[in-house]
């Protein structure tokens, strides 16, 4: 495990499961991967192989409409040990402040999409992403952390 990865963190984490493509910044096509968590410092990614330390990497989200694309640096990456199928946990950094603005937007979204899955299986309510969004922020946005 690198060392980074020890490291306390500065910003809570959230489970996550909004699809998330990525690619190296100028290389090779984007590749689906599972988002593991996502805060507005930065998101852990699982992948079939490991990133190396430095990479910057563009992210987008294809279930998303906003933000297009963020970027970010591979700051620690792990193997997967639980599962044994060269799976890796890839830590991302967002790269500059907008990539960071985004990234806040992301996290939002990501918990506007698990509150309709809620809905929807707890509930039956199936509500399309504008309802869920609205419901949400009416009932959240005051504690969303800045």
């Amino acid at each position: 495990m690198n060392e980074r990865f020890e490291e306390r963190r500065h910003f809570y984490r959230h489970p996550s499961s909004v699809p998330v493509e990525c690619r190296v910044e100028g290389h090779s096509d984007f590749r689906p991967h599972e988002m593991r968590d996502v805060s507005h410092g930065g998101i852990a990614f699982i992948s079939g192989k490991a990133y190396e330390l430095g990479d910057v990497i563009e992210l987008r989200f294809p279930s998303l409409t906003h933000p297009e694309s963020v970027k970010g640096e591979i700051v620690w990456t792990a193997e997967l040990s639980d599962n044994g199928a060269g799976q890796y946990i890839n830590g991302l950094s967002f790269h500059s402040e907008t990539d960071h603005y985004h990234g806040r937007i992301v996290e939002q979204i990501c918990y506007i999409e698990d509150y309709r899955r809620q809905q929807r299986e707890e509930n039956g309510r199936d509500l399309s992403s504008r309802e869920a969004a609205a419901e949400w922020i009416t009932a959240n946005a005051a504690d969303f952390p800045n």
